[in-house]
């Protein structure tokens, strides 16, 4: 990059952004740079197409529309620094802070958010890199990508389907990072570090694309936080999400999916979500196997074919569902527990257990909870939920990694709210630690950040960059931090005093057993 102006020259066309100030120095902001053609009328449900070039300096000062979304739905707003004011199906655009100055080289790391899937943008106050590009002197993207039935309703079995992709969202997220991959040199960055991280379904979106052709070619790390490792959807269930959907919006085939308004799918989502719920779970929109982009679930995957030339960090905060608590009725919430409990076991390991083997690992979790404030039946509940939906996956996630010889490391973040005790390590907490936003929205009142978080803070900040930079996080803030092999199974502990620990979840994983049918389909 030029060391005048704020002016780069693209594959695309040349853009303008702004110099602005942080804390820790300036950064060459572009924001709204289109990536792809807008994907409306018959590109509606497709794959995007890559843009073509423009004339002139286009104009890089402000973000572009967020993906279409509800913005006042049950995921708006539930942590601070993400609402959006606008939105739109034209929304392919990506952004890139840069370190001001004459370097280069620097590592490239690709921010993908969150959100279930159905909200989430690149102009989400939350998700600003200009701080962690100016601290950690990297170049720092974020990439929009459709959401909710736009991004991931698969409707190829329906009348029409053979000319619709599945998993929109996520060819959004290849197109953007094919773009930055082309890109990168042009801002500094050196594209042989290009490394996308992000937390939640952006997590789960990067996990998904770990086993797409050709993407070692284009993304050589990853980072995920929290990412919902068996939260694939199957062909069959998507195929009955989709049905319910052109119910409720009285329309027989994907041409009349094309003539709705985008209002009208944002308000079908939340019925066809309601009516699913017990097939489909909270998020029926979701990554679907369709035999190209996801040829199976990430952990099948990872047993054929590792993915071993992409370095993984992946890792999840301690209470996860403590953000989302289920709260069981009162009388009979012992009952409802034991089935619930049974549920889980019977599907993580393909046989339904006996009651014997069910009140056994209630009673080792009632243990484990001795001492605490969460003793509660509810309380069980949100630490069981917790390790099945989010630790036990990914540590699974982490041994067949680690037994296929893919460079690995893994983390378990543990600095609890001091706002509010009773949500402790909960899930999207460790967010503004690793964009350092403590700043945006209150987010330091939300959870009552002290000098212990801040230097929690920059420790992972310096860990991220310097995993992006060289493959391998330690650094002078948190120390050495091991790789994760089986024998050790070694984890970086995140709290307030950070080490390494081996196996510190060994006992939550013995209580699951074995892998079974869940993971074989």
């Amino acid at each position: 990059m030029s060391d005048t102006g704020a002016v780069v020259e693209t594959t695309h066309g040349a853009i303008r952004g702004q110099i602005v100030d942080t804390p820790c120095g300036a950064v060459r902001q572009f924001l709204g740079i289109p990536f792809g053609k807008p994907p409306v009328g018959e590109r509606r449900f497709c794959a995007p197409e890559a843009l073509e070039p423009w004339e002139g300096v286009l104009d890089a000062s402000a973000f572009g529309p967020d993906p279409v979304q509800s913005v006042d739905g049950p995921y708006t707003g539930v942590i601070p620094g993400t609402s959006t004011q606008s939105v739109s199906e034209d929304c392919l655009t990506l952004n890139v802070w840069v370190p001001a100055g004459p370097e280069a080289g620097w590592p490239v790391m690709v921010w993908i958010y969150g959100g279930a899937f159905l909200t989430g943008g690149g102009s989400f106050p939350l998700y600003n890199g200009a701080r962690l590009a100016a601290e950690q002197q990297v170049v720092v993207a974020s990439v929009n990508y459709r959401v909710g039935a736009l991004g991931f309703m698969d409707l190829r079995r329906m009348p029409g389907g053979e000319s619709t992709t599945s998993n929109c969202g996520l060819h959004d997220v290849r197109l953007g990072l094919d773009w930055l991959a082309a890109n990168a040199d042009r801002f500094g960055g050196d594209p042989a570090t290009l490394t996308a991280f992000g937390e939640s379904a952006g997590a789960g979106s990067i996990l998904h694309l770990l086993g797409a052709p050709g993407i070692s070619a284009v993304m050589r790390r990853a980072i995920m936080q929290s990412p919902g490792v068996d939260m694939t959807q199957s062909p069959e269930v998507a195929a009955k999400v989709a049905r319910c959907f052109l119910g409720n919006v009285g329309v027989s085939d994907v041409a009349g999916l094309r003539q709705l308004e985008p209002g009208e799918i944002v308000a079908a989502q939340v019925q066809t979500a309601m009516e699913m719920f017990t097939e489909a779970g909270a998020m029926p929109f979701h990554p679907v196997v369709d035999g190209l982009l996801i040829p199976a679930p990430p952990v099948k995957v990872l047993q054929t074919s590792a993915a071993t030339d992409i370095e993984v960090l992946v890792g999840a905060t301690a209470h996860e569902l403590r953000l989302f608590k289920q709260e069981l009725p009162a009388g009979n919430s012992d009952l409802i527990l034991f089935h619930l409990v049974r549920s889980h076991m019977a599907k993580r390991t393909g046989a339904v257990p006996s009651i014997n083997e069910v009140e056994a690992l209630i009673r080792e979790y009632r243990q484990a909870a001795e001492g605490t404030a969460w003793t509660t039946d509810s309380d069980i509940l949100t630490a069981i939920n917790t390790d099945v939906s989010m630790r036990e996956p990914i540590q699974r996630l982490a041994d067949f990694r680690a037994g296929a010889g893919a460079r690995t490391y893994l983390y378990d973040f543990r600095w609890c709210s001091q706002a509010d005790p009773d949500k402790g390590a909960f899930h999207a907490i460790d967010l503004p630690f690793v964009l350092d936003s403590f700043h945006v929205d209150g987010w330091g009142e939300f959870i009552g950040a002290d000098e212990a978080a801040e230097k929690l803070g920059r420790g992972m900040r310096s860990a991220w960059a310097a995993f992006a930079r060289r493959g391998d996080p330690s650094t002078i803030e948190l120390g050495v931090w091991p790789r994760y092999e089986l024998d050790e199974r070694m984890t970086m502990i995140l709290d307030s005093v950070s080490t390494p620990a081996a196996d510190p979840l060994k006992n939550e994983r013995s209580l699951w057993g074995p892998v079974g049918k869940a993971d074989s389909q």
